[in-house]
């Protein structure tokens, strides 16, 4: 239907010239909209992320100078530089762990080993605890440096009995190792176990906790915060975190694809002597995207509206401009059926009206050239025949006439008047041009006498052999017919010196759907398979109304190419010849043409 309808055609032109520049136009602003905010969200991030790192790094730098009052503490130093256990020693240990813990709310206990006294302290919610159950004091793996964070984990007892009324927490500890400066030597260790209800507070406020992700890691991959909370103190093997903490940058933006996340991940480092964390954001695309898809949606609907306006307005317009091409078209339907006088009324001014005023004048110009050409065709088709009819070979009549008169000077014999019979019927029957077309019966006749003569000729070394359907023999056929077909039996495949008889045979007989079959066989020498190609091609030509070159041209004298123009003529395709060679040599002519009977005449 869209390759044959010119309304069809104008309603997609018309719906594409609206859709495509408006689609365009949606593609194009998501693009950039998408560009843009992503640009700006990382930006805005990055700049948040800045400003959370710089509060973690001030909330940590609190702890670590609370961890420093070792050092900064002289009356709590000494203690720990001599290893005193007295009252005195335990008093100002005590006043010295109380105000670490009230540096900050976040402290949730802090314990110091004395390294020269043995002896472990642990300050959990204001109460001192010095006597331990396990004889192995607690020592953590610091692995050579002064002061190391251990990531989220809960909270122990430190070798002491826990207390009954003290819920144990998840904690971080920052552990410091406390060194007689300026020697390295060891005196103690110091561990502050700091809540994590601060420092999640503080990472709650970098992002959306329902929508977005915010990690904090370490150096090695512990999770120090996450929206999981049973990652915490972790180590995940995640593709992403690996990427992350192996990238050289500072701060950086980076997209991801996988382990079930797709968006982008913002990231910060946080470096100073004691912490090496990366605080990451992810923001899912879904996020990230939300306001491009947003605006997304509302050209998409203003597409639609624009797009249910458009057709029925281009519908409207296409039915408009193709209903007088669909009039013309109900016009012409009714001129091929055969009314060639139909009305074209389409009274109109514009280009349509003017189209039907010159197609209404064609048309009546078109019928008086039809009357003009079917007289001229009827003129024409009986010049035609009887043109063909008039084309007979003057050299048969001469070599006639002369076999008469030799015969008639060598011996006085009753031939010559049977000769001379069959000669006047001969003359009689080709010379009469009232007729086109006889029956089957009067061309045989002909036929016969034509033979008739030749058998003379040839010292009667010829035989004629009929085989006819007696119904077939009133069947009209165009005059003239078989006796070019037999005549080449003599010209072109009877040789008198062979020494071989003559013979022709002709058959007729009824065939399917009403077609009469004649065929003319003879025992000559025949075409030879190149020639019988040739002259099939010419046949060819011939049938479909193609300039065939004559037979005489090449030397084949008027014969079939001249009985087939005569049937073509008559019968139009109704009509068919067929040849072919016989075996052990020969040629073969069957025609095909349809039962045209009259009654049997006296």
């Amino acid at each position: 239907m869209f390759r044959t309808s010119i309304r069809n055609k104008l309603i997609a032109f018309l719906l594409a010239a609206v859709i495509v520049p408006l689609s365009t136009s949606i593609v194009i602003n998501y693009w950039y909209t998408k560009r843009t905010i992503t640009r700006e969200t990382i930006g805005v991030t990055s700049a948040l992320l800045v400003q959370g790192k710089e509060n973690i790094r001030h909330y940590m730098d609190t702890i670590h100078q609370t961890t420093l009052s070792v050092y900064n503490d002289a009356k709590l130093n000494a203690v720990i530089e001599t290893g005193a256990v007295d009252y005195l020693s335990d008093k100002e240990t005590y006043r010295a762990m109380m105000h670490m813990a009230n540096v900050m709310p976040d402290i949730y206990q802090i314990y110091l080993y004395v390294q020269l006294a043995k002896q472990p302290y642990l300050m959990i919610n204001a109460l001192l605890k010095r006597v331990p159950e396990s004889a192995q004091p607690f020592r953590p793996e610091l692995g050579g440096a002064e002061v190391a964070v251990q990531p989220p984990h809960r909270s122990h007892d430190y070798g002491f009995a826990p207390t009954a009324y003290i819920e144990p927490a998840t904690v971080m500890t920052m552990h410091r190792s406390i060194r007689r400066v300026p020697l390295t030597e060891e005196l103690g260790i110091l561990s502050v176990d700091i809540d994590m209800q601060g420092l999640r507070a503080m990472s709650e406020s970098l992002y959306d906790t329902k929508r977005e992700q915010l990690y904090i890691l370490d150096s090695s991959g512990f999770v120090i915060y996450g929206p999981d909370e049973r990652l915490w103190g972790q180590r995940p093997s995640e593709g992403w975190i690996a990427e992350i903490l192996s990238r050289p940058e500072q701060a950086d933006s980076v997209f991801w694809d996988g382990d079930g996340f797709k968006g982008v991940q913002i990231y910060d480092k946080l470096k100073t002597t004691y912490l090496d964390w990366t605080i990451v954001k992810r923001i899912p695309d879904e996020v990230l995207y939300k306001q491009a898809l947003d605006l997304t949606r509302i050209n998409t609907i203003v597409l639609a509206a624009f797009s249910l306006l458009s057709i029925v307005v281009t519908v409207g317009v296409a039915f408009l401009f193709t209903a007088p091409i669909k009039r013309l078209i109900g016009y012409i339907g009714a001129i091929e059926k055969g009314n060639m006088n139909v009305d074209i009324d389409m009274k109109r001014k514009d280009e349509f009206g003017l189209l039907a005023a010159r197609f209404r004048s064609m048309m009546q110009h078109i019928n008086n050239l039809i009357v003009k050409e079917y007289r001229l065709e009827l003129a024409n088709r009986t010049n035609q025949l009887k043109a063909l009819q008039a084309q007979i070979n003057p050299h048969f009549l001469y070599n006639a006439l002369q076999s008469i008169g030799t015969l008639a000077l060598q011996m006085n014999a009753p031939n010559i008047y049977k000769l001379i019979s069959s000669l006047g019927k001969m003359m009689r029957y080709s010379m009469n041009t009232t007729e086109t077309s006889v029956p089957l019966a009067k061309e045989i006749d002909h036929i016969r006498s034509y033979a008739e003569l030749q058998r003379n000729r040839f010292d009667e070394r010829l035989t004629l052999a009929l085989e006819l359907d007696d119904d077939t023999l009133y069947a009209e056929v165009p005059k003239m017919t078989l006796q070019p077909i037999v005549e080449n039996y003599f010209k072109h495949g009877f040789d008198p010196a062979s020494g071989v008889e003559g013979a022709v045979e002709i058959r007729s007989s009824f065939a399917e759907d009403g077609l009469i079959t004649i065929s003319v066989e003879d025992n000559g020498k025949g075409p030879g398979a190149e020639r019988l190609a040739e002259i099939r091609q010419l046949l060819r030509r011939a049938g479909k109304g193609m300039d065939a070159e004559s037979e005489e041209a090449d030397g084949g004298g008027i014969g079939l190419l001249n009985v087939y123009s005569r049937l073509k003529l008559f019968y139009g395709d109704r009509a068919d010849m067929h040849i072919e060679e016989t075996k052990p040599h020969g040629f073969k002519v069957t025609l095909t043409i349809p039962a045209e009977r009259k009654e049997a005449r006296g």
